[in-house]
């Protein structure tokens, strides 16, 4: 099961970035739970917990248009266990406000269970992301 839950999410991810909105949406609606919980890191200047797959639509939507060709790369996929897949993502694009290119790495941690992202974790720090999930560095 923990490699089908690898290909779920790098699915994602591939989907993000390949700037067809549409078919990414569609893809959540398929597979995240209706009651995902998506905590965005405490760094975050929205630091929240966001219920359900419209609030992280709405928290998603609020980062694509914040950056002009928000692009995330996964740098990394780590089958954790427990139904966990932490990623190290590397994040692209250019403030829609500052017009500057921007470039930040994420941590986030997927809670895949029976085919359904349940959950999702950022951390800006890897260390902080492999801690969480009982691995050190």
């Amino acid at each position: 099961m923990s490699q089908e839950n690898v290909e779920i999410v790098r699915q994602i991810a591939e989907l993000f970035s390949a700037g067809d909105p549409d078919r990414y949406w569609r893809y959540v609606s398929e597979v995240f739970a209706p009651d995902v919980e998506w905590r965005a890191s405490a760094e975050d200047p929205d630091a929240a917990t966001h219920h359900g797959r419209e609030a992280y639509r709405r928290y998603v939507e609020q980062w694509q248009e914040s950056f002009e060709g928000l692009r995330a790369d996964v740098e990394e996929y780590i089958d954790v266990g427990d139904d966990r897949v932490l990623v190290w993502v590397r994040w692209t694009g250019r403030g829609s406000a500052s017009s500057l290119d921007v470039e930040w790495w994420l941590a986030i941690i997927w809670t895949v269970h029976n085919g359904k992202v349940v959950q999702g974790e950022e951390y800006f720090d890897r260390g902080e992301a492999l801690q969480a999930v009982g691995l050190a560095e």
